[in-house]
C-alpha cells in the first residue's frame, strides 16, 4: 500500500532576524514630520528593503503613507508589484537595453542619464501603444563620476529630449558623496553644481515638477538639499548616519530624530563546553584559552552574514585590528551580559566566551543586534567591529536568515 507524504515548510534554523513593521511605520512618519507635508518621501527600499525583507516592508510603508519606492532594478520594482504595491517606483539606476516594456508594463519610472536610453523607452512605448508620456527622471553627474548624465552634455539632452513626445521629464535629481560630512567643500560644490543643472534646464523650457538631492544624511542636516522630494533609506531603518565635521568631530546643533531600529538578529546557543587553559579554539587555532572557561558554540557564520573581521584572535593581532580599533573585538549578548567572539568566525558556527555569565545553557538565545536586558548592540556597533558601514552589516545578511515580522 502506498503512503502518501505531506509536508509543509517549518521554520528550524535557530538564526533569524525580528522585523518590527510598527517601527518602520513610525520611522516614516518622524521622516515625514521632519521635512514637512510638502516634500515627498521617496522611500529607498532596495537590495531587499536594506536586508530587512522587502515583500513585508514595502507594503508597510504605503501602509504608512509613503507613496513613492526607490529600487536600484527592475527586478527589483517589479517584486513590489508583485506584492501590491501600487505607489510610484523609481529605478535609481536606470534600466538595462531591452528591459524597457518589462519595466513600462510594471508602471516602473525610470532614471535616464544618456538621451539614447530616453529614446529606447520611446521607442518602447511605441510599440506597447501607450496612451500618455513616459515619466522619467534625469540624473545628474555633479562630482561622484558614477553614474549621471556630466553637467556638459546637458544643454544637447535638452534639446533632444523636447523631440520625444512620448517622454515627459517628470524629475531631475544627483547623489552626493558626502551629504554627512556638514561642512565638506565638494558637497557644496555638488550643490552648486545641481543648481546649475536647474537653471540649464528651465533656460531650454524644461522645469521638470521633481526635484531631488537629498539621502538620508541630507534628509537630517541639509535642508536645503530637500526641494520638493527626498529619498531616505537608512533612516527609515532606524539609524542616523552621524553627521560630522571635516576635522572628525560630531554635529551638536543638529537635533536628533527619534526613530527606532527595525530589524535584531538573534540565535541560539547549540553546544557548550567546559575547556581548560593553553586550549586551542576554532580554525587556525587562532584564539588559545588564556585560563580555564566555558566556550558556547552558537548557530551563526559567515554564511548568514556576519562578518569574518568581528573575529577575536589572541593579543588583537595587527593584521586584524590596525584599521580601526574596534575591529577583531566582536560582542554579543547573552542573559543581559556582554560576551566576546573568540576566534575565528566560521561558515556556520561562531564560538563565544561564556564563562563570566552564569547559568548559560544549550538553548539561550544570542543576540547578534538588538536588546538583551540592559544591554544593546546596534548595527552601527556591528559594523564598527567590521570595519565596514551600516548599511553593509544589514544588507549582508542573506537568505538564509529567516526574516520574522511583527506588526
Amino acid at each position: 500500500m502506498a503512503t502518501t507524504l505531506t509536508s509543509s515548510r517549518i521554520e528550524t534554523r535557530p538564526n533569524w532576524a525580528e522585523v518590527s513593521l510598527s517601527a518602520l511605520r513610525h520611522n516614516f512618519r518622524v521622516v515625514q514630520q521632519h521635512v514637512g507635508a510638502d516634500v515627498t518621501i521617496c522611500a529607498v527600499v532596495k537590495c531587499n528593503a536594506y536586508g530587512h525583507g522587502v515583500e513585508d516592508c514595502a507594503p508597510a510603508l504605503e501602509q504608512a503613507g509613503a507613496k513613492w519606492f526607490g529600487v536600484t532594478s527592475t527586478d527589483e520594482g517589479i517584486v513590489l508589484r508583485g506584492v501590491g504595491v501600487r505607489g510610484r517606483i523609481l529605478v535609481l539606476c536606470g534600466l538595462y537595453p531591452g528591459e524597457e516594456e518589462e519595466a513600462l508594463r510594471n508602471s516602473l519610472t525610470p532614471a535616464v542619464f544618456r538621451l539614447e536610453q530616453a529614446q529606447d523607452l520611446a521607442r518602447a512605448a511605441d510599440r506597447l501603444g501607450l496612451a500618455g508620456p513616459v515619466a522619467v527622471h534625469l540624473k545628474i553627474d555633479t562630482g561622484m563620476s558614477r553614474l549621471g548624465l556630466p553637467l556638459a552634455d546637458l544643454e544637447s539632452f535638452a534639446e533632444g529630449i523636447k523631440l520625444l513626445p512620448q517622454i515627459a521629464l517628470e524629475g531631475v535629481f544627483s547623489h552626493l558623496a558626502s551629504s554627512e560630512v556638514l561642512d565638506d567643500e565638494h558637497t557644496a560644490h555638488q550643490i552648486e553644481r545641481y543648481n546649475v543643472a536647474l537653471r540649464t534646464l528651465a533656460n531650454h523650457g524644461l522645469h521638470p515638477p521633481l526635484r531631488h538631492l537629498a539621502n538620508s544624511a541630507a534628509v537630517e542636516g541639509r535642508a536645503n538639499t530637500w526641494h520638493n522630494f527626498v529619498r531616505p533609506g537608512l533612516l527609515l531603518y532606524g539609524y542616523e548616519y552621524g553627521l560630522s565635521r571635516q576635522d572628525g568631530s560630531p554635529v551638536s546643533d543638529v537635533p536628533h530624530l527619534p526613530l527606532k531600529p527595525v530589524l535584531s538578529w538573534k540565535t541560539h546557543v547549540l553546544g557548550l563546553r567546559d575547556v581548560p587553559a593553553g586550549q586551542p579554539l576554532g580554525y587556525g587555532g587562532a584564539y588559545v584559552t588564556p585560563a580555564p572557561g566555558r566556550i558556547a558554540a552558537v548557530s551563526v557564520g559567515y554564511g548568514d552574514g556576519l562578518s569574518r573581521k568581528v573575529s577575536v584572535r589572541n593579543g588583537h593581532d595587527p593584521a586584524l585590528c590596525h584599521i580601526h580599533p574596534s575591529v577583531g573585538h566582536g560582542e554579543v549578548l547573552i542573559r543581559g551580559q556582554r560576551a566576546p567572539i573568540a576566534g575565528r568566525v566560521s561558515m556556520d558556527l561562531t564560538l563565544i566566551d561564556v564563562s563570566h555569565v552564569p547559568g548559560a545553557a544549550i538553548g539561550d538565545e544570542v543576540v547578534l543586534i538588538g536588546r538583551s536586558g540592559n544591554q544593546q548592540i546596534t548595527a552601527w556597533d556591528l559594523a564598527r567591529s567590521s570595519d565596514t558601514v551600516v548599511y553593509e552589516t544589514l544588507c549582508n545578511l542573506s537568505k538564509r536568515v529567516p526574516r520574522r515580522h511583527a506588526e
